[in-house]
């Protein structure tokens, strides 16, 4: 959570943001269905962070009602703007497992 100036918090350093997670678990999902010597290690690692990540989403929703900006890294308690759907609605892209390989 080191600031990146004096002025500029660690906005996007520190906090779980859904798009970042998004295309992590893009990359996670090809690689684990890929021939080599990464291919397990990358579907463990997949079916991991989106559990968690899906299981937070929910509980943060459950207990606020509120879809959040981005999500605290250490408690995954929900912050930023509240009622944001923008990136965190790509929770529902990742729940089917959809990222763009088509």
């Amino acid at each position: 959570m080191k600031r990146n100036t004096e002025h500029d918090p660690p906005y996007w350093r520190g906090p779980i943001w859904m798009n970042m997670n998004y295309m992590i678990l893009s990359a996670l999902h090809h690689y684990s269905k890929e021939d080599g010597p990464y291919r397990d290690k990358s579907r463990v690692i997949y079916d991991d962070l989106r559990t968690n990540l899906i299981r937070n989403v929910v509980r943060n929703y459950n207990q606020t009602g509120f879809l959040w900006e981005q999500y605290d890294q250490k408690k995954g308690k929900g912050k930023g703007t509240r009622l944001f759907t923008g990136w965190t609605s790509l929770v529902i892209l990742i729940m089917a497992e959809v990222y763009g390989e088509r």
